[in-house]
């Protein structure tokens, strides 16, 4: 049974703060419902906005701190990969994020 692709955490928070307004970032994530009603309401008037790329960024600084769950998962409940830095620390030590 193949392993679900997961989406790339990184990639979703460059989508929200730059596109979110139109809700990018959703439709990234497999959430079209709320993209498209993200999108109309111009990002729910900035505040939807604001709140996704800040849960996207604290859930990328916790991943790098060695978080396993995140705040945010795609549209089927996939886990995203990927923190702010290549490295992540992880049972007291550093270990490689990205380029596994």
């Amino acid at each position: 049974m193949n392993k679900p692709k997961r989406k790339n955490r990184l990639i979703a928070l460059t989508l929200a703060m730059f596109l979110g307004f139109f809700g990018i970032d959703r439709f990234y994530l497999g959430k079209w419902k709320t993209g498209i009603l993200k999108g109309v309401t111009f990002g729910g008037l900035l505040f939807w906005w604001f709140i996704d790329g800040a849960l996207l960024l604290l859930d990328a600084f916790f991943h790098s701190l060695g978080k396993e769950k995140g705040i945010i998962k795609d549209a089927s409940g996939n886990e995203l990969k990927y923190g702010l830095s290549m490295y992540k620390f992880k049972n007291g030590r550093f270990e490689r994020d990205w380029f596994k």
